[in-house]
């Protein structure tokens, strides 16, 4: 199973968005695809469980703690060849719970062992706050996608994850944890806009995704409905682009799953509102 963290230290970025619709696009790819929801504000949660949450089951604070086995807190979603290891607001106490724990740095990693061969790949929704839980998740994945809205404050703290990604690699067991790149996201025809693009491709060159997501108001109508943009509106700009972001990650994904006759490669979209 190949694994990839959703992060930003800056929020309003458009991470747990683009998390759902690669998700969503990467199944109907026809890839197993496990979310794992790492943020305490359980929003990926909401949008997947149609509103209800988690419900009396077991969640991601249950297996920190060591309560639950993993797939014993799983929930089957209504979105097709898509599974949840669900977040509830009490996944914010895991940071003080096992700060003077043993293992607390590996805690995600070991309760994900089990799943290992049960998903193409894993996608982690996280929070934008430094903590134990984010570094639990970076021991634990392979990458790390981040998501950057073009404005003033577009790389705040991208140098800070860098230097985590690196101490992770040196201190921890994850020695091939890698920043896999950098998506644009909710880009205008704007002169701001415009310019942060120029910047990043400019400083980060390749890692760059060279998709970019649109500003669109046809995702935050996809989240009101529980649904993902291809569902709610597939023939939209930000389901066009989602689905040429999707396309840029299956080769990764396919180093991993090494199924035969199923090629892929990026694309970009271009920048609108629709």
């Amino acid at each position: 199973m190949k694994s990839i963290a959703l992060m930003s230290e800056k929020g309003g970025t458009g991470k747990t968005t683009t998390l759902l619709n690669v998700a969503a696009g990467l199944a109907r790819s026809g890839r197993k695809v496990l979310v794992v929801d790492a943020d305490p504000q359980a929003n990926a949660t909401m949008v997947l469980t149609a509103g209800q949450g988690p419900g009396e089951g077991a969640t991601l604070a249950e297996v920190m703690a060591g309560t639950s086995r993993a797939d014993d807190a799983l929930v089957v979603t209504a979105w097709e060849g898509v599974e949840l290891l669900p977040a509830s607001p009490n996944l914010a106490e895991v940071n003080l719970s096992l700060a003077n724990e043993l293992g607390r740095e590996r805690r995600l990693r070991k309760a994900m062992e089990p799943l290992k061969s049960d998903y193409d790949i894993a996608l982690v929704d996280t929070g934008p706050a430094r903590s134990l839980l984010n570094v639990n998740v970076l021991n634990w994945v392979d990458q790390v996608v981040v998501p950057i809205s073009p404005g003033l404050f577009s790389l705040a703290g991208l140098g800070q994850l860098q230097t985590a990604i690196d101490e992770v690699r040196t201190y921890l067991d994850n020695q091939n944890l890698a920043l896999r790149g950098l998506v644009l996201t909710m880009c205008e025809r704007t002169a701001v806009s415009m310019d942060v693009e120029r910047q990043l491709r400019s400083l980060y060159e390749d890692l760059v995704f060279g998709t970019t997501i649109p500003r669109s108001v046809r995702v935050e109508e996809s989240h009101s409905r529980f649904q993902s943009v291809f569902e709610h509106s597939p023939q939209s700009s930000a389901a066009k682009a989602y689905a040429a972001l999707v396309e840029e990650i299956l080769p990764y994904v396919e180093r991993k799953t090494n199924r035969p006759g199923k090629r892929s490669g990026g694309t970009s979209a271009t920048h609108d509102a629709a």
